[in-house]
């Protein structure tokens, strides 16, 4: 029987194809995740999509919805930030299809029919999602027949939780569907002909020995370049395509960070000390390891071998009244006893036979006769409702008993083969049997107490108090000028509307918030991150487009400075007829390497710069010196001394060239029809 709980064992692949599905991912990055400004949004909108405006509400009932699939999936109540995030995320990217993707698909002819999607959902070659979800364990392949029960179980759940996912399965493979036929369209734009496939295959297929040399442009100071507004300006007008921006903030901040003080560390060996007496005197060593340590206990078994340093040895020497520790290393104190000793295989070979829980009785009747003697394969066969491994005779393969689930690990433990046991669960009855064991050895179990010296409240009260004292002096003299009084370090970061973290501080997701929805030059209030309290002021808004002028004018200036030292370095290259004579006249060193393809991006011995690559390739013969190339790191003078040529295959090449263009033109195709789709996301009011 296919239920919930089966679509839980499968979760992994559930997660990583079918949330959100990430239909465009594979080819979109994180291009949807943009940020853009807000113009003329209600307080109450998360942002504009196609002219429509999403409410609040709206974005959190998808939020809710994505977040019961994820509950279905991994079977917890609870989710972690980032697992939050992502479902975040995920609905804002489903609200993208739903509202502007699938109506302009419509539009142009592009639709999903009801007998494709009866095809996509059982025929005989049914939609990844659709395999993958239902797939055998044992081969990997499609599976129609827990297919065709989870359907048919859709209706009997009366929470009407299946129906639910039910529906979100059929919306997410039809839109794959009508994604795929998209980049279909899009793929017959994109040709390449036979001769750019020859010309390139020629290219690429020849492989140099050069020498060459590079006059780096820091060699030319800054200060003797002059450059006119005029020309800032010039360059600016001709290149505006480089200083394309997303929306962006820039800040300053300063950072308090809550240390522990000698105090703290004091205190901490006491509280350590005193729980080291009540650990050595423990009778269950889980119970208290899980009453009293920061970490959760770890009830693997472990061979010898299996855990290094002073503890593995301490694992397989000592007594189970003996006690590790405590030892400080760092700020973690760590102490350990023996929890269990086994003797456990590495590996077991199991069969199952699983018995709806309605069917209990005739579950109890059966595990008696099959612990008497009977054929399990073929019981297994005939009464299991796990159509997959019943196939098998029950078999499940090889397994590591400890990845088991805790219930199945534990009934399991120190059984050996021929050992048959019923396994009881609210949907089911798991009658297992043990048919083989390998790599049986001695085990330990360990109960490892760890604790964290911490930062107490009175130190954090006090960093708390610098970290006040500090924003009043910034809001009354300036950030500036309270940096500068404190004798703080400065730090500085651009930050995106959706950052979850500045600066590397953990959970600091506020201070983006804040940093949006602020003016420049506002200072914050004193905003706690875990063990850091940090004050920012935002200094520079940028908005999505083209950045003004003035934004980038020092950007633009280092490009012009950097445009006419390479002007100035190639004049005293013209001409050159050796290398080795143009090296002596200025100064610098003679390189060489027996490696430069066209294909390559690295200036051996200097750096990445994909310009040296690219002229050494259109040097006309060998022994000829280059004219000048200008690169992002230096000017070079390159002359090639050998040239080995290895024929490629044009079809090969043609197939390459093709989908580098397929790609690209979907990109381009969809990044058209994002702008065209007007996406304000102004998520980061609320979230």
């Amino acid at each position: 029987m296919v239920t919930l709980n089966t679509l839980r064992n499968k979760g992994g692949v559930l997660l990583a194809i079918v949330i959100g599905v990430a239909l465009l991912a594979f080819v979109l990055g994180d291009m949807l995740t943009s940020g853009s400004t807000l113009m003329n949004s209600s307080k109450m909108n998360v942002g504009t999509i196609d002219g429509e405006k999403i409410t609040t509400q709206e974005y959190a009932q998808a939020i809710d919805e994505l977040t019961e699939v994820q509950r279905i999936t991994t079977g917890r109540e609870g989710s972690s930030e980032e697992e939050n995030e992502m479902i975040r995320v995920q609905a804002w990217d489903l609200m993208i299809r739903q509202k502007a993707l699938k109506p302009n698909l419509n539009a142009i002819g592009l639709s999903v029919s009801e007998d494709e999607m009866v095809e996509l959902l059982s025929g005989a070659n049914p939609s990844p999602i659709i395999a993958q979800m239902f797939a055998n364990p044992q081969t990997g392949m499609f599976d129609p027949t827990q297919l065709r029960q989870f359907v048919a179980n859709v209706d009997q759940d009366q929470t009407g939780r299946m129906q639910m996912f039910w529906n979100y399965l059929q919306n997410e493979v039809s839109d794959q569907s009508l994604i795929f036929k998209f980049k279909s369209l899009i793929d017959k734009a994109a040709y390449v002909t036979s001769l750019e496939a020859e010309q390139l295959a020629s290219i690429e297929g020849s492989t140099y020995s050069v020498n060459y040399l590079v006059s780096r442009y820091e060699t030319i100071a800054d200060s003797t370049v002059q450059v006119s507004d005029a020309e800032l300006r010039k360059y600016y007008d001709a290149h505006q395509g480089m200083f394309k921006q997303e929306d962006l903030r820039d800040i300053e901040y300063v950072t308090f960070e809550a240390l522990p003080t000698a105090e703290d560390y004091a205190a901490a060996e006491k509280t350590v000390r005193d729980l080291a007496k009540d650990f050595a005197a423990a009778e269950n060593v889980q119970q208290f390891v899980s009453m009293n340590s920061q970490s959760a206990f770890d009830s693997r078994y472990y061979k010898a071998g299996e855990i290094t340093g002073d503890l593995g040895t301490f694992a397989f020497s000592a007594t189970p009244d003996q006690l590790y520790g405590p030892v400080l290393n760092g700020d973690q104190w760590t102490m350990a006893r023996i929890a269990d000793v086994q003797t456990l295989p590495d590996s077991i070979r199991v069969s199952n036979i699983v018995i709806p829980a309605a069917e209990k009785a005739m579950a109890d009747s059966l595990t008696t006769a099959l612990q008497n003697g009977g054929d399990f394969a073929a019981a297994a066969r005939e009464y299991s409702a796990d159509a997959q491994s019943a196939a098998q005779g029950g078999d499940l393969g090889m397994m590591d008993p400890q990845t088991l689930a805790p219930q199945f690990a534990e009934a399991l433990k120190g059984a050996t083969t021929g050992t048959v046991k019923a396994i009881t669960t609210p949907e089911a009855t798991f009658i297992v049997k043990v048919t083989a064991t390998t790599g049986e050895s001695q085990k330990v179990q360990l109960g490892v107490i760890n604790y964290t010296v911490e930062a107490s409240e009175q130190t954090r009260n006090d960093v708390y108090s610098q970290a006040n004292k500090f924003a009043t002096a910034a809001a009354t003299s300036g950030f500036e000028k309270a940096v500068t009084d404190g004798a703080l370090a400065k730090r500085v970061a651009t930050v995106g509307p959706n950052d979850r973290t500045v600066g590397g501080i953990q959970q600091s997701r506020e201070l983006a918030r804040w940093a949006f929805n602020g003016e420049q030059g506002e200072i914050s209030d004193v905003k706690e991150f875990g063990n850091n309290f940090v004050i920012g002021t935002i200094t520079a808004i940028r908005n999505k487009g083209i950045a003004p002028f003035e934004q980038v004018k020092n950007d633009v200036r280092a490009l012009v400075i950097r445009e006419k030292k390479g002007e100035m370095l190639a004049e005293k290259m013209k001409g050159a007829t050796s290398v080795a004579a143009l090296a002596g006249t200025l100064g610098v060193d003679t390189l060489s390497n027996n490696d430069i393809n066209f294909q390559g991006f690295m200036a051996p011995e200097v750096g990445y710069d994909p310009a040296f690559t690219g002229g050494v390739s259109g040097i006309a013969q060998t022994g000829t010196v280059s004219k000048p190339i200008i690169g992002r790191i230096g000017v070079y003078a390159a002359e090639i001394t050998d040239k080995r040529d290895t024929p490629a295959d044009q079809a090969i090449e043609k197939a390459r060239l093709t989908a580098e263009a397929q790609q690209s033109a979907f990109m381009a195709a969809y990044e058209a029809f994002m702008q065209l789709s007007d996406i304000q996301d102004t998520r980061y009011r609320f979230y």
